[in-house]
């Protein structure tokens, strides 16, 4: 009964709301392009990630609903796992393929919903480059792709939507894909924070 009442509309919409309220009066966060998120269609929101706030920061950020991937652990508690659920979470496990979570996100984008992913696959101070299951996810789902960037200035946190990628070329490969990924988000992020890109892929 408690996992039907958190996955209705209201409350998802409720959480916004209050992290998102919460965000802005403690967290200073300010959002800047916003006109480049597509208001419908399947999405692949793509995000470095460097705070465990960054889920609901980004989250609250996007203006519509967002799926993010979410490591299991938090399914694993009985209150942490109804939060999870009601805040359109889906589970994945770290430390290797995670064929499910894979198929649990490729089904949402063909759905038409934006999936939100941390490219770096853990929270780090930069160094670690980007994994390549946002492209792949992009590329196999037929979505729009979406750099996006938070970082902070101080105490207040900031988040930046680029422009969507365009994926369309025939033969693409994702590592291509990640390149110019990391190299789109790296143009909104602090020098310190940048995401190394791995060979030429991302150059051009």
């Amino acid at each position: 009964m408690l996992t039907k009442l958190v996955q209705q509309l209201w409350f998802y919409r409720f959480a916004r709301w209050a992290f998102r309220s919460f965000a802005r009066l403690f967290y200073g966060l300010k959002v800047s392009g916003l006109e480049h998120v597509p208001a419908h269609g399947g999405l692949v929101v793509a995000c470095n990630h460097f705070s465990s706030l960054d889920p609901p920061i980004v989250g609250v950020s996007v203006p519509r609903e967002i799926h993010f991937m979410a490591k299991q652990e938090l399914f694993d508690r009985p209150a942490s796992r109804l939060l999870m659920l009601g805040l359109r979470a889906f589970p994945v496990r770290r430390g290797g393929s995670d064929t499910g979570a894979t198929r649990a996100a490729l089904r949402r984008v063909q759905d038409g919903l934006a999936v939100g992913i941390f490219i770096q696959g853990t929270r780090n101070s930069g160094d670690v480059a980007a994994l390549n299951g946002a492209a792949f996810l992009a590329l196999r789902g037929g979505a729009a792709l979406l750099p996006t960037a938070v970082w902070r200035e101080g105490r207040a946190f900031r988040v930046h939507f680029g422009e969507p990628l365009e994926i369309s070329e025939q033969g693409l490969k994702p590592a291509e894909v990640t390149g110019r990924l990391s190299v789109a988000i790296n143009s909104a992020l602090p020098a310190n924070m940048q995401i190394p890109v791995i060979g030429s892929a991302g150059q051009g």
